[in-house]
């Protein structure tokens, strides 16, 4: 009877070992499905491709704030902008599409300019990490942007972001057809 009872504590002990080990131990894991705390429902934008994986949460979160800008100049070869974007979503996405829209809020009321359709692989996901191609002739030149990441209607995050470069150059000189100049009209 006596063997019986202290195998039945040490049992509890070691259960109750456990349980306590691996509630301790659960609060230093990175949980992956919530929303990283630092950057939920912001957008990050770089020049260069995001990390995806670091050593701890905070040495992540140290990696993404460095690299990030609020500032892009033209590429002139390529008259446009490439944009890598990392969006830390404020709830996890609940489908596999999403849409990024760009809106101009530099001049008068928000407008939209551009909206682009992603699809991820799966549901569930808290933080999205792609790239856009922002052309000079559809978007302008020195303004001020905002993107959002949307699903279903509901903004899941967004950022604001200036693009700069050269814009046309104008030499004052305006030229009218004969009609036109004797003030003829078709």
């Amino acid at each position: 009877m006596r063997a019986t009872q202290l195998l039945s504590t040490v049992v509890l002990a070691v259960f109750a070992f456990v349980a306590t080990a691996s509630a301790g131990g659960g609060k230093r894991e990175i949980v992956k499905d919530k929303p990283n705390p630092a950057f939920a429902g912001k957008i990050m934008l770089s020049e260069k491709r995001f990390p995806t994986q670091a050593p701890s949460l905070a040495a992540f979160n140290a990696k993404v704030r460095a690299q990030s800008k609020t500032s892009f100049y033209e590429d002139k070869e390529k008259k446009g902008w490439k944009i890598q974007v990392a969006g830390f979503l404020k709830a996890p996405l609940n489908d596999v599409e999403y849409m990024v829209k760009i809106y101009e809020v530099g001049r008068g009321p928000q407008q939209l300019i551009a909206t682009i359709e992603q699809y991820t692989d799966m549901r569930g996901q808290t933080s999205l990490i792609t790239n856009i191609q922002l052309e000079k002739k559809t978007i302008g030149v020195n303004k001020q942007l905002l993107m959002t990441m949307e699903a279903k209607g509901r903004v899941l995050a967004s950022g604001r972001f200036k693009i700069l470069g050269e814009g046309e150059r104008f030499n004052g000189k305006v030229n009218f057809s004969e009609e036109e100049a004797a003030g003829k009209e078709e």
